[in-house]
């Protein structure tokens, strides 16, 4: 992250310093360079390690599912520019691993059961705002439409694959693109109602030990196990 960050800004410097470029705008050039570079790479590597697995068409379709809908769904994202590297690389080697399964086995339908209930899920969930790139109320309204947009013209042409490419199973590693970044979707939906749960047990278990130290004069548990009393701070209960 650091050394992604220092080469980004040192790129920046330089186009103002010899370009001209306005310094106003500094943290704007180092974010569309970060943004281009991490993308740039995830992307490169889930492509060239995907074709180990799947030909280019296949891993094209893949991406084209995932990367569309994820761009305004949102979804989890990785804590370092390597660790995006790595989980981007091994997400599309799995995600092109299982088709391929599947597909050996004569279980393709799993697929296209999985890809309809996650895309009837999504299309009725809003999308996820991201600590580092957060949106306003109308940002989330206007990215769930586009969402939805998304969602359909990648129906249009999971149906169009599946008429005009059926024996190269295009269609399903597009399905199984939709199915992974859904899946991101939700897990950083989980994380989300994750923490704002913890914060609110947290906020009750302080009602509750407030409570207890307030309590005079003391009263003992009528069943179970008494656990020792702490030694009551008169002068802090209230605090």
């Amino acid at each position: 992250m650091l050394l992604l960050l220092s080469c980004c800004e040192r790129l920046t410097d330089f186009f103002i310093s010899q370009c001209g470029l306005p310094e106003t705008r500094r943290s704007w050039y180092i974010y569309a360079l970060q943004t281009r570079i991490s993308m740039f790479l995830s992307t490169a590597g889930m492509m060239l390690l995907g074709c180990l697995v799947a030909t280019p068409y296949q891993v094209i379709c893949f991406l084209v599912g995932i990367l569309s809908l994820r761009r305004r769904l949102g979804g989890y994202h990785a804590k370092t520019p390597l660790r995006c590297l790595f989980l981007s690389i091994g997400v599309s080697i799995l995600c092109l691993s299982i088709v391929n399964s599947l597909v050996q086995y004569s279980l393709s339908i799993l697929i296209w059961i999985l890809f309809i209930s996650l895309s009837f899920a999504v299309f009725n969930s809003s999308p996820h705002s991201s600590p580092n790139c957060p949106l306003t109320p109308d940002e989330l309204v206007a990215s769930r439409i586009k969402a939805k947009y998304i969602l359909i013209w990648n129906l249009f042409l999971i149906l169009l694959l599946q008429i005009f490419f059926a024996n190269s199973n295009c269609a399903l590693y597009c399905e199984m693109g939709i199915i992974a970044a859904a899946i991101s979707f939700f897990v950083s939906k989980f994380k989300e109602v994750k923490s704002s749960l913890s914060e609110k047990m947290a906020g009750k278990l302080d009602d509750l030990t407030r409570c207890d130290m307030r309590e005079w004069p003391l009263t003992s548990i009528p069943i179970y196990y008494q656990p020792q009393h702490p030694q009551r701070e008169t002068d802090n209960t209230d605090k």
